[in-house]
């Protein structure tokens, strides 16, 4: 059966209070009838092929009238028939399930998804998810009773669950008794929620993709159950609200939590890019980001030829793919170095040497050589040495030693030396 997926921003979630979701807490426009016979219309002329199954996602309740109008359900239920489409699966809270919306879908194979996340009445009432098992069931009798199938969602790492191995086999062994279908879904952090600032203040962690498999692997060949590591993909968006003024010296400005949760994602779910296998470490710049700075420019027009070469940042902030260099706290920070003391400067090689002992502990493997362009009085540099003589792994450094100079890196001369070190330990592409 061929699937094609509509995404439907109509309105926003009835609800929009459960702890985790930030979909819910998306104000969307309220789709006009004519607003939505162009977007479906459209969504089907799009489509290269006839399709069998139509699956809907919109960030709410499609069987919700405040956000799909009784006119829209129709009109779509008529195109759906129209083009052939055999089955539809519409998400819905089970408030808003009842017989005389199901029976509108005569004619088509319906299926609903629910949110139910976890089968604890304690635990929904602490995620804020506004409605008990009870209410779940109702639904559900519902649904079968007018043959419509059901499909229920799974969190399989929510906060407040003492044993989340004992809570995922309870929720499944629940759930198959009421569902047709099952996802179970890694819970990573949404922007805009109370989990986030879970996440921040390190009470709730999400599970990187080896630890979910982990936990649940072990249902991904039952007939019924599917596995999902990533709903979206995840970066670290921080809302405009909780951003700080990072500007400053010092132990604040070296393991503020912003930095450290951008650690921890970079360590548990990042992966380098598959076609980059050198990395090459370098500083920062005050400059944001880094690669508006004259020191980046310079570095970049060297190395534009060189397509394996994964560049990463080290500094305050800590460990920073390229790739990383535009999001917030990146491009937000500032450390003063005329401001640093001999302890600040210790601290700093501390810090900062521990974070790339776990970076190269977890991404190591990825890279066949590690190199460097860094002065070599500089902490940065003190701070990889000493992780990769902790590792017994060869760092070798571009810079040459007889460089000097408060903004070496700038230099002719220096980006000579790079230019070389790069064409002789990475290869020219």
């Amino acid at each position: 059966m061929s699937d094609a997926f509509l995404v439907l921003k109509s309105g926003s979630c009835a609800w929009g209070r459960c702890l985790f979701c930030g979909y819910g807490r998306i104000q969307g426009e309220l789709l006009s009838l004519e607003g939505f016979r162009e977007k479906l219309d459209g969504f089907f002329k799009s489509l290269d092929s006839r399709v069998d199954h139509v699956k809907v996602y919109g960030s709410g309740s499609f069987l919700d009238e405040k956000q799909v109008s009784g006119d829209l359900r129709a009109y779509f239920i008529e195109r759906c028939l129209a083009e052939g489409v055999k089955k539809v699966t519409v998400e819905s809270r089970p408030e808003f399930i009842s017989r005389e919306k199901i029976r509108e879908f005569r004619g088509l194979e319906l299926e609903v998804a629910t949110g139910l996340e976890i089968a604890c009445d304690e635990i929904l009432d602490r995620i804020s998810k506004g409605f008990h098992l009870s209410d779940f069931e109702k639904a559900v009798s519902i649904l079968h009773e007018e043959q419509a199938l059901v499909r229920t969602y799974l969190l399989v790492n929510l906060p407040f669950v003492k044993n989340l191995k004992e809570s995922l086999e309870e929720s499944v062994n629940y759930a198959l008794k009421y569902s047709d279908s099952i996802v179970l879904i890694n819970l990573l952090p949404h922007g805009h929620t109370p989990l986030f600032r879970m996440w921040l203040s390190g009470v709730w962690r999400f599970l990187s993709r080896e630890e979910f498999h982990n936990l649940a692997g072990r249902y991904e060949s039952h007939p019924k159950i599917e596995l999902d590591v990533e709903t979206f993909r995840f970066v670290p968006l921080f809302p405009r609200e909780l951003r700080e003024n990072l500007s400053g010296v010092g132990e604040r400005y070296l393991t503020h939590p912003h930095f450290e949760v951008w650690q921890d994602y970079i360590l548990r779910w990042y992966r380098p890019p598959s076609g980059k296998k050198t990395l090459l470490f370098l500083p920062c710049s005050y400059t944001k980001p880094y690669s508006r700075s004259r020191t980046h420019r310079g570095i970049i027009n060297v190395l534009i030829d060189y397509k394996g070469i994964h560049e990463v940042m080290l500094s305050n902030a800590g460990v920073v793919p390229r790739e990383f260099e535009d999001y917030y706290p990146f491009n937000s920070y500032d450390w003063d170095e005329s401001k640093e003391t001999g302890e600040i400067k210790e601290r700093y090689i501390g810090v900062t040497k521990e974070r790339i002992i776990r970076y190269l502990q977890t991404h190591g493997g990825h890279y066949r050589r590690v190199l460097c362009f860094l002065g070599y009085e500089s902490e940065s540099f003190k701070a990889l040495r000493e992780a990769c003589n902790g590792l017994g792994m060869e760092c070798k450094n571009l810079l040459s030693r007889e460089r000097e100079g408060k903004r070496v890196l700038q230099s002719g001369e220096a980006l000579e030396d790079l230019r070389y070190g790069v064409e002789n330990e990475a290869g020219k592409v």
